[in-house]
């Protein structure tokens, strides 16, 4: 069984659209460990939970605003063998459960598994089935907390969360509790894969504004504390700074060839409209 652990604060809406995409699994095999603010009415969650009387949701108060220390409270309600770190946010594909349960029946070495995250207003598609084997330093690109999938007996090797890291923590580092929970998990001999089209969907974020910024500002202290914690070498500290400055062109390319095609587009079907009714 998978074990999905759902942290949400006052985000009711969002968890629920979360929730249906989970009645819509062609695999049943499933149980959510929902986590939810200690302000939070227990009448609005119990409102919650009996929308969705097809599924198996156990929910529980969290022990305050912590990210970190929310999710270590569910792993000890965690009855499934694997378990999924999902946000309240994102949306399960129908096969998601199905392809998770599958891929660690059949590599019984694996016990990390990451899928693609993907924007809710998606481009192209990740494509590929097997899974493609991750050292250590890929789980600092494309690995977001809702594509993490664990055997549940990783737990009993790594422990739990930082609780010193990520959103809600008492320190500056509020990001990086999850690719610290990997990577220790992969420093403890337990193998990690990526499934490429096991695609969970996600809002994308646009920068902009006070808040975004103070989010970038407290996600990139978490990110250096990160690399110290883990004992990374110069070289790869340096290339983590340096990164967003380095992908700045891709991304300007990328943009302009999606908005010259729409152009295109634009320009080919109102000239072939003179000749139409």
């Amino acid at each position: 069984m998978l074990s999905i652990i759902v942290v949400t604060v006052d985000r009711t809406r969002q968890t629920e659209h979360f929730l249906l995409s989970l009645t819509h699994q062609t695999c049943a095999d499933l149980e959510v460990v929902l986590m939810h603010a200690p302000q939070m009415p227990e009448t609005t969650v119990a409102a919650m939970c009996a929308r969705f009387p097809s599924l198996r949701i156990r929910a529980f108060p969290s022990p305050d605003t912590c990210l970190s220390r929310s999710r270590n409270a569910a792993l000890a309600h965690v009855a499934g063998d694997c378990f999924a770190i999902a946000d309240d946010d994102c949306l399960y594909p129908p096969e998601v459960v199905a392809r998770v349960l599958e891929t660690f029946r059949r590599h019984a070495e694996l016990a990390v598994l990451m899928g693609s995250p993907v924007s809710l207003d998606p481009g192209d598609i990740p494509t590929g089935d097997a899974p493609v084997p991750l050292p250590a330093w890929r789980l600092f690109t494309g690995c977001p907390s809702f594509v993490h999938f664990y055997r549940t007996a990783v737990c009993d090797a790594v422990g739990g969360f930082d609780e010193c890291l990520g959103v809600g923590c008492g320190t500056p580092y509020q990001s990086g509790e999850e690719t610290d929970f990997a990577l220790r998990a992969v420093r403890a001999g337990f193998a990690a894969a990526r499934v490429p089209s096991l695609v969970i969907l996600h809002p994308s974020t646009t920068p902009g504004g006070a808040a975004m910024r103070r989010k970038i500002r407290t996600y990139a202290r978490g990110r250096m504390q990160l690399l110290r914690k883990h004992g990374c070498p110069a070289g790869f500290i340096a290339l983590n700074v340096l990164y967003p400055l380095l992908a700045l062109p891709v991304e300007w390319l990328a943009a302009a060839r999606r908005l010259a095609r729409y152009r295109l587009c634009m320009f080919i079907e109102r000239f072939l409209s003179l000749w139409r009714d």
